[in-house]
């Protein structure tokens, strides 16, 4: 017997590959244009014929077009990401099986749950937990700061496509909507799609405050340099573009620079902004603590005689904070010493290491 054959591309492969480890696979390199002919030399080796691909069946249809008989739908899901477990379920109902698990994982209960988070020491983390003393509605789009959304920190109310932050806020303040609004971007986003909804804002004479998350490189992919960190791609020194400058060539008059690990600095702007009549800018600075490598500062330890256990700590999100059957610890591996959870307990039971 010939056997089974795949026809996939990117991620999917390395799925398919482990879902199907005797499978014959076609990888194929480039979504289009289509290899007919090695895709036709490929079907006719096989007996039967599958296409893994995620959402929409782009490559399904192709073949099918070919006058290829092949599969794909009837068992891929069409939504959401694919993975190992969920081509499992699929491989389950190709054998005439039903789409559940035979038997859990015996490791399943004993794992913690580890709910998706901003990194310790993130300078993100400053931003979003003083807006969250604010009643404003915040928009956002993807990035890192996109974590934002979840909780504790939960406080971010929209997020679409790159740039969106500006454009969004923009929309919602013409529309009506009757509180402030907030819009989000991060650092490359706003150069790469958040400067014109910026001068849209300015031109419509909209008076949102945006909020630009600049931690000096694009984070979420990678750590690629973009125009303001004065290094080209391939890492050659360049022109370092000012978001600063930028925002006020746009028009926008009240344009300032935040350190968001001071609290009180960061919660007093967002404030001034907020009441203004007319367009702000605040660009939030401070570099990725995963492209620096290092930590922020000095690492922070709870000091258990002067704890209260009021749990205030946990409303950052910080990985590194730890509260086990009421007792609050600090995981000294995670810690990144940005000083966030010492400048937010009202007990003062959060200090330095190095003051211990």
């Amino acid at each position: 017997s010939k056997g089974l054959g795949i026809i996939t591309s990117s991620i999917a492969y390395q799925y398919a590959r482990e879902v199907w480890p005797e499978a014959s696979v076609l990888k194929l390199g480039f979504s289009y244009p289509f290899p007919d002919a090695l895709i036709r030399e490929f079907a006719q080796g096989v007996d039967r014929l599958l296409v893994v691909e995620e959402l929409d069946p782009f490559i399904e249809e192709h073949v099918k077009a070919l006058g290829i008989s092949c599969q794909g739908r009837d068992f891929v899901p069409g939504i959401m990401e694919l993975s190992v477990d969920r081509l499992l379920q699929s491989r389950r109902l190709m054998d005439g099986g039903e789409a559940t698990r035979k038997e859990e994982d015996p490791y399943r209960e004993l794992l913690p749950p580890r709910p998706p988070v901003l990194c310790p020491g993130c300078p993100h983390r400053g931003v979003f937990y003083a807006l969250s003393r604010e009643d404003v509605v915040v928009t956002g789009d993807i990035g890192c700061y996109s974590l934002g959304a979840f909780p504790p920190l939960d406080r971010m109310d929209s997020i679409l496509c790159m740039g969106a932050g500006v454009s969004m806020a923009h929309g919602m303040e013409k529309a009506g909507e009757k509180r402030k609004v907030v819009g989000v971007v991060g650092d490359s986003t706003f150069f790469h799609s958040g400067i014109t909804g910026l001068l849209d804002i300015v031109y419509n004479k909209g008076h949102s405050t945006i909020i630009v998350l600049d931690n000096r490189t694009t984070a979420m992919t990678g750590h690629q340099d973009h125009p303001g960190t004065g290094r080209t791609i391939s890492g050659e020194p360049t022109v370092a573009v000012s978001i600063e400058d930028i925002g006020r060539a746009c028009g926008i008059n009240r344009v300032r620079s935040i350190d968001p690990y001071q609290l009180d600095d960061a919660r007093e702007a967002i404030k001034e902004e907020l009441a203004a009549l007319e367009p702000s800018l605040i660009v939030s600075r401070a570099p990725c603590p995963l492209r620096e490598r290092r930590r922020v500062g000095a690492m922070r330890t709870i000091l258990a005689e002067e704890c209260r256990a009021c749990e205030l700590c946990l409303s950052l999100g910080c990985p590194a904070i730890e509260g086990v059957d009421g007792v609050m610890k600090i995981n000294q591996t995670l810690c990144a010493g940005c000083g966030l959870c010492e400048q937010i307990c009202p007990a003062r039971a959060i200090v330095s290491r190095e003051g211990v």
